[in-house]
């Protein structure tokens, strides 16, 4: 699978960055899937389990609302608070 960067930002810095090949987010209309090369938008996602699968592992990340964003070449999710929440 093609990797993409990805991170995610809070006032504090930046939880965590890199290249992953999965994004998986609860956003106010159901759950979305962002992978390489996914069409640009940006869309508001409630608090929840943000998970990304980098290197075939799965992790998690609890949040407070958040923006994700993508462009087609990386995606960014902002948000107040984000923690490590565990690998899946």
């Amino acid at each position: 699978m093609r990797t993409f960067p990805f991170r995610i930002l809070t006032p504090g810095g930046t939880i965590v960055g890199g290249d992953v090949t999965h994004v998986q987010v609860r956003t106010q209309i159901g759950s979305l899937g962002v992978m390489a090369h996914h069409a640009p938008m940006v869309v508001a996602c409630p608090a929840g389990v943000v998970r990304i699968q980098q290197e075939g592992v799965w992790i998690e990340f609890k949040t407070d609302d958040a923006i994700l964003t993508t462009d087609g070449t990386q995606a960014t999710l902002l948000t107040a608070h984000a923690q490590f929440s565990g690998s899946a």
